[in-house]
């Protein structure tokens, strides 16, 4: 359908098809010159239509091959990206585009999900918000798993395109994100990435992607209310009520999770006979997803009370708006949803108040919010428009601090090893106070802490919830002493062993994966996060779920190799980089990746479990009882694959590097990369299941390398001032190659694998 959209007039009629109206200048421009580095746009004035369609005509359109494959569209944490999501859906299924464009949500639970990892290849839009993006950016998803980490690093800086929604909400994440654009242009990407930041702050000119600087735009009346500390949510409820008018939406934003629970508990006792919603990002998926339904088709009468929910995103809009005072980039944000669209002719009541805690209130001079509060008073009572608020030269608070990120740090970040440091983004991402761990509630009954073999929360199980109020839910359990009875405490995988145990609150970070007691309470239907409710949660987990499909077929090692080469190399020439001996790096990596399952070990677990396996090495198992687990503990078969390559170099391609061929068929599992340790619990002599003397069969693979039989001694080379913490440093130091190409071409042979494994597996 693209087609139709070619010639002089085509970027009107795209925009026109996916929206159902004519872009504006500022929206034209971007499709004409490609995504800029800046964009200023007032509150309502088409900053994400303006980025995406922009994008999507270029990449679909006008300029597909100089087009990165990949929108990577990020709103603040916390934001309901669910809005943004579905509108961009919309879009694409107007434009006929919905089988073409993949497009994915990341934020919250959802953020959990890796399917877009599974076709790199493929045109995509993933909008998220900037906690879970640029965690995974850094190589430290938050819940996303270690071995996958790479992959999520590789898709986000190759090839891709980051566009930051409302920029200078993101705190901490604004300066590593520009940062990590600066890294990536210095240290060089496979494809080109790019990164676009968006306001609707202006920065004290009228630029060109100002939709019309004459025009005042929906006006607003500042007025400011005086709420009691000591009875703030009841006076701010009955100063709603009433301010709200019939037939209208009255929305209140909050910074405060706790005080938008207190105000939503406040207008539902005042006002009982009209409906209250209460927004806030800690929600399980589908609970986020209803509440969006319901604002969407329900009549524009009523309350709602957000923290942070509506802070970007989302269209939403109301007549009379309560904004409590904040920093003045989040006000005009929050301002900007008073009478949006000019649906009020007569103007809409923007209201304002300190928050009871006082900080950032006018009577402290030096307090961030203080000239936000001056400009405010100075315009009491006038009826302020969206050109207003944009052109306004209010000072904010200084940007947040984050740790230095340069090469140095890029290359520890690179190391995703059990006892990696640094172990969290955190710091880099988001502000203490806005930190989050996923918790899911089960029954435990009398059993009290889970089942050694009880899998991992669902998606759909997991509630995301402030990672303070968690921590004190954990220790008032412990001073109660609750911690040891069946509805006290909580429970984590060991990120060592993997088992289960005791989770202690201050051990917790950002992304943390937590099994709380049902009984225990904590959360309530439509309010999501409730940690003073003591109502029992009902419980969402489901059973063990058997995998719908497995291998169907004995599956030898030599062909496993030969599709597994055959699928890079279709992969590589399909995607615009890597070339030359890179990609052929990447077909002999995937020729070679899997010839430490020649172990003895390794074939007997395929063997193991009935059926009549062929003679000769395997490496697929169609077993009917086969479970995947080796008679040795944390055996892995590409450490065995790396130290066949290390030993000699009888196998070596001419012009090609080794060390990066076999640092490619080391990592192709996540598990075997920088710093390789063993497990807290090996015996002396072992790492990773390989014994010090274990011997290997003679290998040969079709395309001619041989391996000759030889003993194995997996710990020198991995030792700390062994060869391999050395060639994997000179890798990441090369300047034709560095973290963000290695990681791609990782990510690569991973993909590879994973294709040609699936040629051979069928219902189970």
């Amino acid at each position: 359908m693209t087609q139709e959209f070619e010639g002089t007039q085509g970027y009107e009629e795209f925009f026109r098809t996916a929206t159902g109206h004519r872009p504006h200048a500022h929206q034209r421009a971007l499709a004409a010159g490609g995504l800029p580095r800046w964009v200023r746009v007032p509150s309502g004035g088409g900053k994400t239509a303006g980025a995406v369609l922009a994008w999507l005509y270029r990449r679909t359109v006008s300029a597909p091959g100089a087009t990165p494959r990949r929108l990577v569209y990020v709103l603040p944490q916390g934001s309901f990206a669910d809005w943004t999501h579905a509108r961009i859906g919309e879009w694409l299924a107007r434009l006929g585009l919905a089988q073409q464009v993949d497009l994915h949500l990341l934020t919250g639970p959802d953020g959990l999900n890796g399917a877009w990892r599974r076709h790199p290849e493929r045109t995509a839009v993933l909008v998220g918000t900037h906690d879970v993006l640029l965690s995974r950016a850094l190589m430290r998803g938050f819940a996303d798993s270690r071995t996958m980490a790479p992959v999520s690093f590789a898709l986000l800086h190759n090839d891709a395109h980051w566009v930051f929604d409302e920029a200078p909400l993101l705190g901490p994440g604004l300066a590593t994100g520009e940062r990590l654009q600066a890294l990536r242009e210095e240290l060089g990407t496979t494809a080109p990435t790019g990164s676009t930041w968006m306001s609707a702050v202006g920065d004290g000119t009228a630029p060109p992607t100002d939709p019309d600087p004459a025009t005042p735009g929906p006006l607003r009346r500042i007025r400011r209310l005086h709420p009691h500390p000591g009875r703030y949510a009841a006076e701010l409820a009955a100063a709603l009520g009433a301010a709200h008018r019939p037939g209208t939406r009255t929305l209140a934003l909050l910074d405060s999770p706790q005080r938008a629970r207190d105000l939503h508990a406040a207008l539902r006792a005042a006002h009982p006979d009209r409906p209250a919603v209460l927004l806030h990002p800690y929600l399980r998926s589908a609970e986020r997803r209803s509440l969006v339904r319901e604002l969407n088709e329900a009549s524009a009468d009523g309350f709602v009370v957000a923290s942070r929910a509506l802070d970007a995103g989302s269209d939403l809009s109301g007549r009379t708006v309560l904004v409590e005072l904040a920093p003045w980039s989040a006000f005009v944000q929050r301002a900007g949803r008073c009478n949006r669209h000019g649906e009020h002719p007569e103007g809409g009541d923007l209201l304002w108040c300190v928050p009871p805690d006082g900080s950032d209130g006018p009577d402290e001079p030096d307090g961030p919010g203080a000239e936000v509060a001056q400009w405010l008073e100075a315009h009491e009572g006038a009826a302020v428009g969206t050109a207003d608020l944009f052109r306004a030269r209010v000072a904010g608070p200084d940007a947040p601090r984050s740790p230095a990120l340069g090469a140095a740090e890029l290359a520890a970040l690179f190391d995703t090893g059990r006892e990696a440091e640094p172990a969290d983004a955190s710091p880099w991402v988001c502000a203490e106070a806005e930190r989050t761990v996923f918790v899911a509630w089960r029954d435990r009954g009398a059993a009290g802490a889970p089942a050694p073999d009880e899998p991992e929360p669902g998606q759909a199980e997991l509630c995301e919830a402030p990672l303070a109020e968690v921590r004190a839910l954990l220790r008032a359990d412990r001073d109660g002493g609750a911690a040891d009875g069946a509805n006290g405490g909580a429970w984590l995988r060991d990120r060592v062993d993997g088992r289960w145990r005791r989770a202690a609150a201050g051990e917790l970070r950002s992304g943390t994966v937590l099994l709380l007691d049902s009984a225990r309470g904590g959360h309530l239907p439509g309010m999501g996060w409730s940690p003073g409710s003591p109502t029992p949660v009902p419980s969402l987990f489901t059973g063990r779920t058997p995998p719908a499909t497995g291998c169907a077929a004995w599956v030898g090692l030599d062909r496993h190799l030969r599709e597994t080469e055959e699928e890079a190399r279709a992969l590589t020439a399909a995607l615009p980089g890597p070339r030359g001996a890179q990609q052929e790096a990447v077909a002999v990596a995937a020729r070679l990746h899997d010839l430490g399952k020649c172990h003895g070990v390794f074939q007997a677990m395929l063997r193991d479990g009935g059926g009549d396996p062929p003679e000769g090495l395997l490496a697929k198992s169609k077993a009917p009882w086969n479970n995947g687990v080796s008679s040795r503990q944390y055996f892995r078969h590409e450490l065995v694959s790396a130290l066949l390559l290390l030993d000699g170099d009888h196998w070596h391609p001419p012009g090609l590097d080794p060390s990066l061929v076999t640092y490619l068929v080391a990592a192709h599992h996540g598990q075997v990369r920088v710093s390789v340790r063993p497990e807290r619990d090996e015996e002396a002599g072992t790492l990773l299941g390989v014994r010090e003397g274990d011997r290997t069969p003679p290998v040969t693979v079709s395309s001619g390398e041989h391996f000759p039989a030889r003993p194995l001694s997996p710990a020198a080379p991995f030792r700390p001032g062994g060869t391999w913490p050395a060639l994997v440093a000179a890798l990441l130091a090369d300047p034709a190659l560095g973290p963000f190409r290695l990681a791609h071409l990782e990510c690569l042979v991973r993909t590879a694998d994973w294709r040609s494994s699936a040629r051979h597996d069928g219902p189970v």
